[in-house]
């Protein structure tokens, strides 16, 4: 049976080292949509952030991004649009307060940290977005949104997760592309719903898509 989907993930995926796609990967995925085989991005990025390797890929179907939350594609059009519940949101930045944690949250595709650290510009180099510098997040908290994001050296990471996980209970999910992350998302989103929303969207079957990811999130 051919295959009709090619998903996607970027960080230590479709990227290298340096944040760049490989010559290699960039033939294999050529050598794809030759073939008629639809590309698309799966992650837990951003969609600002994601939407410029697409771009580069010539991708035109929609982009699962922010961990599914977001599906959106290139022209801007929304199909899927899962922020985290406001008061999730506004618990996961009162914990970080209380362990003084590092947190970036995402409002409407905008980043916005309280912080100008050495996680605020591993995060800016990483991303390719400037975040917005403020004195609150609270005070931009006035919608639900897209993710809340814990950034920390693992054993903070690791000392923090058990009491965010408590505080939220099953109001938000919690998940990881690295040691030194906490993404708080919605409780009922994740790259395979993402997935799965885009697959029933695409009327393609899971058997004509493949999926390649390297990180945690990768494997739910």
């Amino acid at each position: 049976m051919p295959y009709r989907l090619l998903a996607l993930d970027l960080d230590n995926t479709l990227l290298n080292a340096q944040g760049e796609i490989s010559p290699g990967n960039r033939r294999a995925i050529q050598a794809a949509q030759a073939k008629g085989v639809a590309v698309t991005l799966a992650t837990g990025r951003m969609y600002r952030s994601a939407r410029v390797f697409a771009q580069d890929l010539g991708v035109v179907i929609p982009l699962i991004t922010y961990n599914g939350a977001l599906i959106k594609d290139n022209a801007g059009h929304i199909y899927l649009d899962r922020p985290v519940p406001l008061s999730a949101a506004a618990m996961a930045l009162q914990v970080a307060r209380e362990h003084d944690i590092h947190v970036n949250l995402f409002v409407r595709d905008e980043l916005y940290t309280d912080r100008e650290d050495d996680w605020t510009e591993r995060y800016r180099r990483f991303s390719r977005v400037e975040p917005h510098l403020v004195r609150r997040l609270e005070d931009y908290l006035t919608e639900p949104p897209n993710k809340v994001l814990f950034m920390g050296h693992p054993e903070e990471i690791s000392r923090v997760r058990p009491v965010l996980a408590e505080r939220l209970g099953d109001s938000a999910r919690l998940t990881t592309s690295s040691p030194r992350f906490i993404e708080i998302i919605h409780p009922q989103v994740s790259k395979r719903s993402g997935l799965e929303y885009l697959l029933d969207t695409l009327g393609i079957r899971a058997e004509e898509m493949v999926v390649v990811g390297d990180n945690y999130n990768a494997l739910e």
